[in-house]
């Protein structure tokens, strides 16, 4: 089984631990949902893009407004492991693609950030969208999946927005304020 390791500079209150841990589950959740919902449309379609005929038919995505429902239990993520020494660590068990997306997006945000603080305020703007871009260059191959299905853009955008945009938003804060710091995937026996 594979754990994703999340290193931290440091702990925080515990209000802020408790938001930090909720919002990182949040992304999972969602990220988990998004997983779900590619590989419903790639199960629909045996081929893409699908056609019948000569017209393309548009492929929808279903709503998923609680990704907890659709969460197997052995796919929840679980907190395996804490170090609190410096640097520490959080180390979560849970479904591995959804851990990957993370483990990605939170390597790739943090490697383009380590200079961000000298950067003008201009800069920090760029840097606000170059982070948009990244939370859906994550997932980049599952959207193509998506268009190459046939789902019309604006239900690419909406789960985006809902599965991506928004629930990493919430984990970024933490990455700013420096309780996460990097993200490695780890195989279980692989402590530290």
């Amino acid at each position: 089984m594979k754990t994703l390791a999340v290193t931290t500079e440091r702990l925080g209150s515990v209000p802020e631990v408790i938001e930090y841990l909720g919002a990182l589950e949040n992304a999972y959740n969602h990220l988990y949902a998004f997983e779900l919902l590619v590989d419903e449309v790639k199960e629909s379609t045996p081929e893409y893009p699908y056609w019948s005929g000569r017209r393309k038919q548009t492929k929808s995505l279903r709503r998923i407004s609680n990704p907890v429902r659709v969460i197997l239990p052995t796919d929840r993520l679980a907190l395996v492991g804490i170090s609190v020494t410096s640097p520490g660590f959080w180390e979560f068990a849970g479904s591995l693609n959804p851990l990957e997306t993370l483990r990605k997006y939170l390597s790739d945000r943090h490697e383009r950030s380590k200079d961000r603080k000298y950067r003008e305020a201009a800069e920090a703007e760029r840097m606000r969208l170059e982070n948009e871009r990244l939370k859906i260059e994550v997932v980049k191959e599952q959207v193509e999946v998506l268009r190459k299905a046939g789902v019309a853009e604006d239900r690419i955008r909406q789960a985006l927005t809902r599965h991506l945009v928004e629930p990493l938003g919430q984990v970024d804060r933490f990455q700013d304020v420096g309780m996460i710091e990097s993200a490695e995937l780890r195989d279980d026996e692989t402590k530290p």
